[in-house]
């Protein structure tokens, strides 16, 4: 069950682009140069918690688009930084995303805003911010609802889901987990160095081919996340059931 999380950073600086890549140790993680334009740093996290490959079967109902699986790592988020990932509806509502994230030492007080855009560089559709604290984003992989104004959105046609967070920096933030080898094939995950000014497709990042950030969208209203009976702790403790559960109520 046990696996480590990885955090990954990916910064644009927007100059000549070089051919030299670059392996630096750095305490528990690295750091890779892989061209003028583009860094990669990592830290590893020893800690303990189990990781859920699947969030439970509950966060499922009512949803419309999603990939809840990762490979471990996830994208760190500290202004400039901002992530995005690209999604196409085939209901004609969103009313919520749920994001995958873990922690690496964040400082305290910082929040998380989540907007849906029709197109990358366009106004927000709808948004929310939340305290991540009250949000418990703990060190293992941790899923968190973003319940926002519904909004009416075309069926088949590329939406955005745009993420920030106001504080934090290297090794001392919050990260987006994601997968690789495109697992979510309806749309791709992008990068922002210059909070959103530009942004770039991450779908040729050595070791990380053909990002896709998790997440759930929902055109249903989702329902409460909190695990507080007795039936769904025993889920929680037990996460090799939901595999069963979500074929059982084809999920």
């Amino acid at each position: 069950m046990y696996k480590k999380l990885v955090g990954i950073l990916v910064m644009t600086l927007l100059i000549a682009t070089a051919t030299t890549t670059i392996a630096v140790n750095i305490n528990k993680g690295y750091s890779l140069k892989i061209n003028d334009s583009i860094y990669v740093d990592s830290i590893i996290n020893d800690g303990n918690s189990n990781v859920l490959k699947a969030p439970p079967f509950w966060w499922l109902i009512g949803s419309d688009q999603k990939l809840t699986s990762n490979c471990g790592y996830g994208d760190e988020l500290f202004p400039p930084l901002m992530a995005a990932q690209e999604f196409k509806p085939t209901k004609d509502k969103l009313t919520a995303v749920a994001l995958s994230f873990f922690k690496y030492n964040p400082p305290n007080g910082l929040e998380i805003t989540v907007s849906i855009r029709g197109d990358l560089n366009g106004s927000d559709l709808t948004a929310i911010t939340l305290d991540a604290g009250e949000a418990d984003i703990k060190n293992s992989e941790t899923w968190v609802l973003f319940d926002f104004t519904d909004i009416a959105v075309t069926p088949e046609t590329t939406y955005y889901i745009v993420c920030s967070v106001n504080g934090g920096e290297a090794n001392h933030s919050y990260l987006w987990l994601f997968d690789i080898n495109n697992k979510y094939e309806r749309g791709i995950a992008w990068f922002s160095g210059d909070s959103g000014a530009t942004w770039f497709d991450l779908e040729n990042i050595p070791n990380w081919p053909q990002m896709d950030f998790c997440f759930i969208t929902y055109w249903q209203k989702p329902r409460e996340r909190t695990i507080n009976t007795p039936f769904q702790n025993f889920l929680q403790s037990y996460s090799n059931i939901f595999l069963i559960l979500r074929q059982l109520f084809g999920l």
